[in-house]
């Protein structure tokens, strides 16, 4: 398992964003959930995004 403060990687679809939280659905394993844009990287990929977070913070949003 990764270590909490590692950056994981994942690329997400976004379904819903206000000023400090995105709801996003992980491509990869199906996951969705809300992740505070305050401690993580929503970066734009054509019709997806990439998402880098540390560990510990996609962990608690679900998407781990």
């Amino acid at each position: 398992m990764a270590a909490d403060n590692e950056a994981v990687t994942r690329t997400v679809k976004l379904l819903d964003s206000y000023d400090r939280a995105a709801l996003v659905r992980c491509s990869e394993t199906g996951r969705q959930g809300w992740i505070s844009l305050a401690h993580a990287d929503l970066s734009p990929a054509g019709p997806l995004h990439v998402l880098t977070a540390p560990t510990s913070v996609a962990r608690e949003a679900g998407l781990l």
